[in-house]
């Protein structure tokens, strides 16, 4: 079938191509009746408006503001700005311009400035990692009063005004990770869930996390293997996070299942000795160089990889669908959760050197 032109809705029309293209792409000059007219004929018609040609053409500048731990934070921040990276590169034809307000992931009031200072530089939209949820909902309010949206990744917010969502269900996460331990565990077996980092009730991926894990054993029945979390902040100083552990381990001699809520397991699993690592089955989170040591050494059972490459990269890409091309978007973008172990590793690796070319 023939595709629908300008040329054709103006033959029909009875007016010039120029007045058609006026119309079709909202610049005025034209009679209301004649507006009215070449509307419904294109409609007609079928006509589908090039809207790459068209955002081109419009010459508008978009700009994103990116607020997001700074990569020299934690290794995990390094992925997501490699996605948004190649995501601007390959949508560089059009024009847009990045501001990037990178935050200490282990500071509050500098994610406070970085977001205040975004919201100041008057974006078309804000992209970012809303790790203390608190906050950003209160900055997502004030970003609604100005128009400006928010897509967010890696951490969802409930809240009606997002643009979108891209990440992992951290709640399905838990929940996985809760059917990997189902295969390994026995009855009385403890599972112990670390949270290294700021706290659950302030970083709702995590807090998810741990509510997916303990649905999966209530709707097993398995009450007879307790859950017990802990929340450790201090995890950057050795001698802390060792007291930290030996006095866990201590504490639950019945402890075989390990859990921790995101990138950071090696800050105790290397720790663990020689002797005990193989007691227990450790699961952990994200594809970052100290994990896959070890996965490598046969002392991290599973990794559950949240693809932070494609985040960073749908992030920018839903921004261009929604300001440039004009689609509809979908709001929540829930991304695969691979289960990564010794055996196909390499795979994963392989996909992260091709990254999304």
């Amino acid at each position: 079938m023939k595709k629908v032109t300008i040329k054709d809705i103006a033959r029909i029309s009875g007016v010039s191509r120029g007045t058609v293209d006026r119309v079709i792409n909202g610049r005025g000059n034209v009679a209301k009746d004649v507006e009215i007219k070449i509307l419904k004929i294109a409609d007609d018609l079928g006509y589908e408006k090039n809207l790459m040609a068209s955002a081109l053409a419009i010459n508008k500048i978009y700009k994103i503001a990116i607020v997001t731990p700074n990569p020299t934070c934690d290794l995990f921040w390094e992925l997501p700005r490699i996605g948004i990276q190649d995501a601007l590169e390959f949508v560089k034809h059009y024009g847009i311009k990045v501001e990037y307000f990178d935050f200490n992931l282990f500071d509050k009031d500098d994610f406070c400035m970085q977001m205040s200072n975004a919201l100041i530089s008057k974006p078309d939209a804000i992209l970012t990692a809303p790790t203390f949820t608190a906050e950003s909902l209160e900055y997502l309010e004030e970003a609604e009063k100005l128009n400006i949206p928010f897509i967010t990744i890696n951490t969802e917010l409930n809240h009606a005004d997002v643009l979108c969502y891209v990440g992992q269900n951290s709640f399905n996460s838990g929940r996985l990770a809760g059917r990997l331990f189902q295969m390994r565990l026995k009855t009385a077996d403890e599972i112990i869930a670390f949270n290294l980092g700021h706290q659950m009730s302030n970083a709702q991926h995590y807090s998810d996390k741990i509510k997916g894990l303990k649905s999966f054993f209530i709707e097993q029945k398995m009450l007879d293997n307790p859950i017990h979390c802990y929340e450790f902040e201090a995890f950057l100083d050795e001698v802390k996070v060792k007291e930290f552990w030996l006095s866990v381990q201590k504490k639950h001699p019945k402890m075989k299942a390990i859990f921790f809520t995101n990138s950071r397991a090696n800050r105790i699993v290397k720790l663990i000795s020689e002797e005990d690592i193989h007691k227990y089955v450790i699961i952990g989170f994200d594809m970052i160089e100290p994990n896959i040591k070890l996965l490598e050494d046969n002392k991290l059972d599973f990794i559950i990889n949240q693809n932070p490459i494609q985040q960073g990269y749908m992030g920018v890409i839903n921004f261009v669908h929604h300001f440039i091309l004009k689609k509809q978007i979908k709001k929540a973008q829930y991304l695969p959760l691979d289960i990564v172990l010794k055996e196909n590793m390499d795979f994963y690796l392989k996909s992260f050197e091709y990254r999304l070319i």
